[in-house]
Order: structure tokens, then sequence, then C-alpha cells
């Protein structure tokens, strides 16, 4: 792909190292134009966000219930609106691309445990880790790959955190 006319003109963060006909890695360093960068700070007000909202939610999926965890939510974060939306989607993209990628790695480990599994459903299994830590690392050119750094230092607490907003969201 040519170099993008943005190159020229400070959106060197994220470097254009594609050259076949990749038009996902343009659309991504176009969406990181939109992107604020992520810090520790945004990232905390995130946390707080879904955290929030997890305690006022409770189990009651009603929309009523959820417009108000959700409102009480976004006030015990301090984010405005679009920050805290953009800020969710990249939580959601980060934790569900890692939550598959450690459902692939248990699968593989219990795979090559057993001796009665083919070689192929293993490599099926690999091939897919792969693609899902290939997908990873491009979330550095859509969020930055400082965002994705801090993002993969607290992966542990962000995936448990996503385990429980995808449970209550996804009930029913």
């Amino acid at each position: 792909m040519a170099p993008s006319l943005f190159d020229d003109h400070g959106y060197q963060d994220v470097p254009n190292r594609e050259t076949g006909i990749n038009l996902s890695a343009a659309d991504d360093r176009t969406l990181r134009m939109a992107m604020p960068p992520v810090d520790g700070a945004l990232l905390d007000a995130l946390v707080r966000y879904q955290e929030a909202f997890l305690s006022h939610a409770g189990s009651d999926r009603g929309a009523e219930n959820l417009a108000r965890a959700h409102a009480l939510a976004q006030t015990a974060s301090g984010l405005e609106a679009r920050a805290l939306e953009q800020g969710i989607a990249m939580l959601r993209a980060f934790g569900g691309r890692r939550w598959t990628a450690r459902r692939l790695d248990d699968k593989l480990r219990q795979l090559e445990a057993a001796s009665d599994t083919s070689e192929e459903l293993r490599t099926r299994v690999r091939d897919e880790l792969g693609k899902q830590e290939r997908e990873t690392v491009a979330l550095g050119r859509r969020y930055g790959e400082a965002s994705l750094a801090l993002l993969r230092e607290r992966e542990a607490s962000l995936l448990d955190l996503h385990t429980r907003m995808t449970g209550l969201l996804s009930q029913g």
C-alpha cells in the first residue's frame, strides 16, 4: 500500500508498514487518529466505569436498570460519553481477543497432553491461536502501541472484568 497521505502530517506514531492490499490496516490507521491516547488515568476511569456498572446493574437486565447503571457508572468514571464509548469499545476488542486466545491456549494444552487427538485438530487450534495473536497485535495499529502495551500489562484483571461484563450483558 502506498504511504498514507497523513504520514507527512504528524501521524507517524502508527507507521505504515503495509505493502500489500490489506485495507483493514488503512482503516485501523484512520481509526487510530480518532482515538485519544490511552494512559493509566484513562484506563483507570474505564475500569471504574465497568466496576460501577456491574455493581449498580446487579443481575437485573431490565432496560431501566441498565440505563440507570450506565448513568451512575459514567458519573463514577468522570468520562464524557465519547471518550467512554471509545474506551469501552477498545476494552471489548482487547478483552474478546485475549479471552479467545486464552481459551484456545487451554484447548491446545489439553490436546497436546492427550495422546489420542489428531495432529490435524492440534494444527487447526494452533492456527487459530496464531490468528488471535496477530489480531491482538493489530490492535496496536488501531489504538496505538503504547495503549496496547498498557492493556497487556493489566491483561489478567481486564480479562476478569471483560468476563463479568460479558456474563451480565449476554444473559438471556
